[in-house]
């Protein structure tokens, strides 16, 4: 009886360090796929950062009227100032209604 407790008594070692390397192995994962979210929403932010400076620069050449010689920006604030007079008709359609109220 005294060998059958031994040898449960060894199983269960093993068993205790199996179990702690397998926790230690799905600790392990878990950090390591949150060091991975975390860069992919740090990479997410600095893409944004970047368009939001582009966006700032485009607005600046749109506003300041700069690289008139330049055929894409030409044809891209041409679109805009197509934007901007359909934007104020439909702005004065909508006050129009808005007065027969």
């Amino acid at each position: 009886m005294e060998d059958f407790f031994k040898k449960l008594s060894i199983y269960g070692s093993i068993a205790k360090e199996e179990g702690q390397k397998i926790a230690q192995s799905a600790l392990n994962k878990g950090k390591e796929l949150a060091d991975i979210t975390k860069l992919k929403r740090d990479i997410k932010i600095e893409e944004d950062i970047i368009k939001s400076y582009k966006m700032v620069i485009g607005e600046y050449v749109a506003a300041n009227d700069l690289l008139r010689e330049d055929e894409l920006v030409f044809d891209q604030r041409s679109k805009i100032l197509k934007s901007q007079e359909k934007l104020e008709e439909l702005k004065e359609k909508l006050e129009e209604i808005s007065k027969n109220k």
